[in-house]
């Protein structure tokens, strides 16, 4: 072999050698200026032993940019997650309440039978029947949730819908039969003038309303149970750095992914319903 073939040759090993060594890439998609899809963002930040590219989604989406079978996104909301569909990275979702099933990250709510216990505590007997509206990409959450419902000696009394607007009509059906009212994190049906509908009858009839994140609590919902975004940042940290060392989710029975759930009290509505304070601060309740 030439010193000129030899040369080539090894130009190609270092090359080929180099693009192997590249670290994969780290991206994390999000839409900017929502408080809490910063705190995931900057938790995980921090956590996570690379550098991270951080995406905000606007008008034109994810459009140009490409991710590779080792690249790992950490996508933060529905919305983002929705973007990335069908691409080949390893996505970690957070925040987002429809993850595909096979990808794995931090839930996006408690298991239903936290906020149905936390119902139950704050106005004891007088809760024997909950109604909620949800639509079809909630229907296995409602069917885990009945069950729990049973667990509690509660019925959940369950009006399947597929618009916002049937929600609304759901909801004032519902508002004769039932003794407090759930709204889950169901971002197809429930939307902000459902959720202005469902408070309207926590006022007017004084049904009690769970609802599915603290932001909705603030807004003037009795309860919610939902997670901390930085434990959500947390957990996908470490998600991210097993995948950085070659590692497998089925290889990290450690990472605790129901962690970190919370249970938030509007302080206001409590008094003004007359809720059981004690007893939701013995759960662990916070009030705000």
């Amino acid at each position: 072999m030439g010193v000129t073939s030899r040369a080539a040759t090894l130009a190609l090993v270092v090359a080929t050698t180099a693009a192997h060594a590249e670290p994969m890439q780290v991206v994390v998609v999000k839409r900017a200026g929502v408080m809490s899809y910063e705190e995931v963002a900057e938790e995980f930040g921090e956590r996570c032993r690379v550098r991270a590219r951080v995406v905000s989604l606007g008008d034109d989406g994810l459009r140009g940019l490409r991710f590779g079978v080792d690249d790992v996104v950490v996508t933060v909301g529905q919305e983002a997650l929705d973007a990335v569909r069908g691409s080949r990275a390893r996505v970690i979702p957070t925040l987002a309440f429809f993850a595909p099933e096979g990808l794995v990250g931090p839930p996006a709510s408690p298991h239903p039978e936290l906020i149905l216990k936390v119902l139950a505590v704050a106005r004891g007997a007088k809760i024997r029947t909950v109604g909620v509206v949800y639509g079809p990409r909630t229907a296995g959450v409602i069917a885990h949730a009945t069950k729990a419902a049973e667990r509690l000696g509660l019925t959940l009394v369950a009006s399947p819908v597929k618009s916002g607007p049937e929600a609304v009509r759901a909801l004032h059906t519902l508002a004769d039969k039932v003794d407090a009212l759930w709204l889950p994190g169901d971002s197809d049906v429930v939307t902000t003038q459902v959720f202005q509908y469902a408070l309207r009858l926590q006022l007017e009839r004084g049904l009690p309303l769970a609802a599915a994140t603290r932001q909705q609590v603030h807004s003037g919902a009795l309860v919610a149970a939902d997670f901390s975004p930085r434990a959500a940042g947390r957990i996908a940290a470490d998600l991210a750095n097993r995948y950085l060392d070659g590692h497998t989710t089925g290889e990290s029975p450690e990472i605790d992914l129901f962690s970190g759930a919370r249970v938030t009290v509007n302080a206001v509505v409590a008094r003004r319903m007359r809720a059981d304070v004690e007893a939701l601060m013995r759960m662990g309740a916070r009030f705000e």
